[in-house]
Order: structure tokens, then C-alpha cells, then sequence
């Protein structure tokens, strides 16, 4: 026998698990509470012999129509795109049917009123403050109107003076209400303002707990977690790992010939330069000085020595003569395969070897370190 489906299926199935549209439902259904409690003294009204039956019947029905309309709309997405939840339009409903009610009171009119200052109330949660007079306006506009035709309808249960001092009344408590409305409005929008600033500073304090300010490639310490986080995943899986270390040539020869800001605008385009010709799952990062390192992640030594020649190819053809005429920069490497249970400090440490291998060969090459086969690349000539 199956069993019965549980409260909180049910209210997967009425308000949908997908958390923005059960968030406006929530809303809707907050709605449909407060049109059941004045429908409930609509008809009250009735049984006291204040409103006709058939105006009752077609209140009721006109309800519970709007609101199942508008339960598929917030459902399935149906709104206009400035009122894509049908906030506003439930609200602009509200207004038309707080009109029907004040018609439909006869003596108790009056006491339907305050529904006017209730729909005020409930912009706060949506609107700005200007839409709130706008609100509060035509509101106010068309209570008006519905009073003189009132007044034209039934002047005995609608007398002229009693609608123009119920109407200043009223326009008096909304007016302050929206008064305050707009003070919290005013305070919502700071404060969604002040979160928007502070979400931009936490990135930007992010950025720089990560970035290497010059460059904008991984610092030495965001580098070195993402490095173990490679390493960790390289022992689970055993997929290969490649580390390479890179130091730029003869970069101090840069300082001195052309000045610091120059050796800052190398680092700048080198790091660049590098970062191009890399894959999107390689990292790049600054370790120091006009050092970098590269981490491949799931790629063996042959693969890593073909990414760092195109990084080579790729610096060839970077323009330097803003820096300095004729300026041509090129950079040692030592790139290391991680063998299985090797620390990270051990590969780096490898891999700092085989660069300084590389520059007292020569420089501008690249010297590999295999975990069997040990083998260097010579310098290409242009």
C-alpha cells in the first residue's frame, strides 16, 4: 500500500522546490490569506443585511479566479519583464478589488478604508520610494472616483459630505504612512547599497589575499595552497602532476639599464605573455622577485615541456620595445614531474634545481626532470 505523501511533498509539489519562485509563492499565499479574511467579512456583511448576495457571489468568484491566475504566473514565471514575480501586479489587484469592497460596504464603507493603508504598508517590502507615491497616489485617485460614482449611484447610502470627509481622512493616514514607508524604503535601498559596496570590497580584499598586485597571476601563498590542493588530488587519483619554475633572463640588467619601472612593466607582460599561451587549467603564479611558477595538473612532463616551448613562442613574439628598443626577453626553466608520494616543497625544490641548471647552461631553455628518464631541451635559435 503506497503511502501517503508527506507535508513537505506537498508543499514541494504547491510551492516548488526551486527557492526564488517558493519565496514568491510564500508571498502569494501570504495574498490569498488576507483575501480569504475579507471575503470572510464580505460575508458577514451579507448575513447582516449590508451587501446584496449576487455582489457577494461574483466578489468571491472574481477572487478566487485572479488568485489562481496569479499562482500559475508566479509559478511558471508569466510576469512582465519589470515585474517578474507579479509583485507589483498583485498589489495594483489589491487596489482595484479594495475599490469593489468600498462599494460594495454600503453604510460600512468607511470601514474598508483601511485596506488603503494595508497595500501601502506592503510596498515597502518591493518598491522604491517614488513608486510608493505613485502608489499612494493613484489610490487615493481612484478612491475618489469610486465615492462619487457611489455618491451618483446611491446618494442615500453614499452621501456627498460623508465621502469628501472620509476621503480627507484618509488621505491623511496614507500620506503618513507613506511618509514612513518611504523613510524604510529609503533605509532598504542603503542597506542593499551598502551590502552591494561590501560584497565589491570583500572581492576586491579577496582578490588581493590572491593576486599578486603587479602581475595579477596567483601570489606565492595562494599558489602554493592551490599546489597542494594539485598534489592532494594527484595522490587520491594518480593522475600525473608537472611543476615548473621560471626565471626571467638577465632581468636584473633590465633594472639597471632601463629602471625599476621598466623591470615592473617586464613582469607585467611576461606574466601576460605566459598566461596566454597556457592552458585554462594550468595556474601561473608569482614566487618571488621575477620568478613564477607554473603547475600543470593531470598532465605528464612531455605535455607541460610543450606548454612552456609555446609560452617561449609566445614571449618571442611580445612587443618590449615600449620598455626598451630593441628589448628581447626570455626565461630559464625547470619543470619536474611529481613523483608519487613526493612532498610539494621536494618538487619545487627539484624544480629550482633544474632551473638553475638551465641558466648556467646558458639560459633561454628549459631543463626536465622526469621521474625515471632525465633529459634537457637545448636553446632554439631563431
Amino acid at each position: 500500500m503506497p503511502r501517503p505523501p508527506s507535508l513537505a511533498a506537498l508543499a514541494d509539489l504547491v510551492l516548488t522546490s526551486h527557492r526564488p519562485t517558493r519565496s514568491h509563492l510564500r508571498m502569494w499565499l501570504t495574498s490569498v490569506v488576507t483575501y480569504l479574511l475579507y471575503t470572510g467579512l464580505l460575508w458577514l456583511q451579507v448575513a447582516l443585511g449590508y451587501t446584496p448576495r449576487d455582489l457577494a457571489v461574483g466578489y468571491t468568484l472574481l477572487a478566487f479566479c485572479t488568485n489562481l491566475l496569479l499562482y500559475f504566473g508566479v509559478r511558471h514565471g508569466w510576469g512582465p519583464a519589470w515585474d517578474r514575480n507579479l509583485g507589483t501586479t498583485q498589489l495594483l489587484i489589491g487596489v482595484l478589488f479594495m475599490w469593489g469592497a468600498y462599494a460594495m460596504a454600503g453604510p460600512l464603507s468607511g470601514a474598508t478604508l483601511i485596506i488603503v493603508a494595508s497595500h501601502i504598508v506592503y510596498a515597502v517590502f518591493g518598491f522604491t520610494a517614488t513608486r510608493v507615491w505613485q502608489l499612494v497616489t493613484a489610490s487615493l485617485a481612484g478612491l475618489a472616483l469610486t465615492m462619487i460614482l457611489c455618491h451618483q449611484w446611491q446618494p442615500e447610502r453614499y452621501p456627498l459630505g460623508q465621502q469628501v470627509v472620509a476621503w480627507l481622512y484618509t488621505c491623511l493616514v496614507v500620506v503618513l504612512i507613506a511618509r514612513l514607508a518611504t523613510l524604510v524604503t529609503r533605509m532598504n535601498e542603503n542597506l542593499r547599497t551598502q551590502r552591494r559596496e561590501l560584497a565589491a570590497a570583500l572581492d576586491k580584499v579577496r582578490e588581493l589575499a590572491t593576486r599578486d598586485d603587479l602581475t595579477q597571476v596567483h601570489n606565492r601563498r595562494h599558489i602554493t595552497e592551490l599546489m597542494r590542493i594539485e598534489q592532494a588530488q594527484h595522490e587520491r587519483s594518480g593522475s600525473p602532476l608537472c611543476v615548473a619554475l621560471l626565471d626571467i633572463d638577465f632581468f636584473k640588467v633590465v633594472n639597471d639599464t632601463f629602471g625599476h619601472q621598466a623591470g615592473d612593466e617586464v613582469l607585467r607582460r611576461f606574466a601576460q605573455a605566459t598566461q596566454q599561451a597556457l592552458r585554462t587549467s594550468d595556474l601561473l603564479g608569482r614566487w618571488g622577485g621575477e620568478e613564477f611558477v607554473v603547475v600543470f595538473p593531470d598532465t605528464l612532463i612531455a605535455q607541460a615541456r610543450v606548454a612552456l616551448r609555446r609560452a617561449k613562442e609566445q614571449l618571442q613574439q611580445a612587443d618590449f620595445s615600449a620598455v626598451g628598443p630593441g628589448l628581447r626577453i626570455t626565461f630559464s626553466a625547470g619543470l619536474v614531474q611529481v613523483d608519487p608520494g613526493e612532498r610539494i616543497e621536494d618538487a619545487i625544490e627539484r624544480a629550482d634545481q633544474a632551473m638553475y641548471r638551465a641558466k648556467t647552461k646558458g639560459r633561454d631553455r628549459i631543463e626536465c626532470v622526469a621521474p625515471i628518464d632525465r633529459f634537457s631541451e637545448a636553446p632554439r635559435r631563431a
